[in-house]
């Protein structure tokens, strides 16, 4: 089943179907994931076909079943590589900057990128698919959350060789931050919530996971 329109439109035409400019040879890969990430947003999963797919990325068939041998495993692509794009690497940070100013950079960073509409998309096709691709749809959470608590956590630490206590105690406060502010946001962009408003209350969102963890000495932990 195709999915609703929301309040910003993210299922741009990729590029007129044909074959692709001796520039494009060597781009194969993204043509193909980014004409698929289009279809399936746009047509859903069943609504989708492979030979859909190869036109609209101007490719060949042989281009598509030389990577990937199924829509099935085409459709894994698209999703590893929506889920991993949202938690791609924040900017760095600066070494002075103290552990709530930390939070807060990386934190909003994340945050923001979360609920981009195609990526609030590509997180109800999931769910609708779960029942069709259960291992598939684990795997994703799994990378969303681990993802999201590593990036916290290495902001925690400023990639400082800590022991393995400290590591730990990083890891759990960083759990903390993301269960405080990732989960309850991306629910409510699910739930149909406006996600202009959640982008614009995003800010105010991390300042309240801080202050939380903050009046309840868990940061004051972290810095003595």
């Amino acid at each position: 089943m195709p999915n609703q329109k929301h309040e910003t439109e993210v299922h741009k035409p990729i590029r007129r179907a044909g074959r692709p400019k001796a520039s494009e040879a060597g781009d194969v890969d993204t043509r193909l994931l980014d004409a698929a990430t289009h279809l399936f947003l746009s047509l859903g999963y069943e609504g989708t076909s492979c030979e859909q797919v190869v036109v609209l990325a101007g490719a060949g068939k042989a281009s598509l079943y030389a990577r990937y041998a199924n829509k099935e495993a085409l459709f894994e692509a698209v999703v590893r590589r929506s889920v991993q794009a949202a938690l791609e690497s924040p900017q760095e940070l600066a070494a002075d900057l103290t552990l709530p100013e930390r939070l807060r950079q990386v934190g909003l960073e994340i945050l923001k990128r979360s609920l981009e509409p195609e990526k609030i998309a590509m997180m109800r096709l999931i769910i609708a698919t779960a029942g069709r691709f259960p291992e598939l749809a684990q795997l994703a959470d799994q990378i969303g959350w681990e993802g999201g608590v590593v990036k916290v956590t290495q902001a925690i630490l400023m990639n400082q060789n800590a022991p393995g206590p400290r590591q730990d105690q990083a890891r759990v406060l960083a759990e903390r931050f993301i269960a405080l502010t990732f989960a309850p946001q991306q629910l409510r962009a699910l739930l149909g919530d406006s996600q202009t408003e959640l982008q614009a209350r995003a800010s105010s969102c991390i300042e309240d996971a801080i202050t939380l963890l903050t009046s309840s000495g868990w940061l004051k932990e972290w810095e003595t």
